[in-house]
């Protein structure tokens, strides 16, 4: 794809993130078709929107690729904090364990080590919020989904846990309610086990590029699966004796 597809595709996922119209697909003359493609897009459109790159979540693999998308600063919502439906269509939830570099992972040629990337960062309950640009997010393709910023529509972001290397994340009791209901109670659950080795993955994805700096964000899946709330709920998501991140949909 050249850069003006790449532009063209870009525009086309803003104007549905603006309006609330959502895409059927993305047309076949800006189509990515390649994770390359993909990633290019979301670059293109964090510079059309004028946005900050706060940070990344791991996607999946595609192309024997770790994909990855980028965390908007506008979309990054402190705990407490109220989300419109409109501005989040599917409002999908997602309760999970994030990171926060305090050091920066800039670019090197030797990959980092898992306790490299454990002294940089502290980590903290949050909500995912997976929304999309597309009529149909079950259907749309993966590539598709990764060219608009990995279907991500807003991230809450709980209170700093310093002592959290002394949590046992692989095991840790974790709770999703959506108002009065419970959705999920379980121990555990996350697709890894432990999930900064997805984020040990993603920096060094990334160490071939710009790096990671201080104070960006990294989230590396759910622990309680991708669940569908409504407006006029609360969600929260509690990590025992961790902490617990929490939003209203309007």
């Amino acid at each position: 794809m050249n850069d003006e597809s790449i532009g063209k595709a870009a525009s086309l996922l803003i104007s549905a993130r603006r309006t609330g119209d959502p895409l059927e697909r993305l047309p076949e003359d800006c189509r990515p078709v390649t994770l390359g493609e993909a990633l290019r897009i979301q670059a293109a459109t964090v510079a059309q929107m004028g946005e900050r790159i706060a940070g990344w979540k791991v996607g999946g693999v595609i192309e024997d690729r770790l994909s990855y998308g980028v965390l908007l600063a506008s979309r990054v919502l402190q705990t407490g904090s109220r989300v419109a439906a409109r501005d989040a269509p599917l409002l999908g939830m997602e309760a999970e364990i994030g990171f926060r570099f305090l050091g920066d992972a800039p670019p090197r040629e030797e990959p980092y080590s898992y306790a490299e990337v454990a002294e940089r960062v502290v980590a903290f309950p949050a909500i995912e919020i997976v929304a999309t640009r597309y009529r149909d997010y079950k259907g749309t393709p993966l590539i598709e989904r990764a060219a608009d910023c990995m279907s991500n529509g807003a991230y809450v972001v709980g209170g700093d846990r310093p002592d959290w290397c002394s949590f046992d994340l692989v095991n840790i009791p974790v709770t999703l309610e959506f108002g009065d209901w419970i959705i999920v109670q379980r121990t555990g659950g996350h697709p890894a086990g432990d999930p900064l080795k997805p984020a040990v993955d993603l920096v060094n994805t990334l160490r071939t590029g710009a790096g990671v700096c201080v104070g960006q964000l990294m989230t590396t899946g759910t622990y309680t699966g991708l669940h569908f709330a409504t407006a006029g709920q609360r969600i929260r998501a509690t990590f025992e004796r961790f902490g617990a991140a929490e939003v209203d949909v309007l």
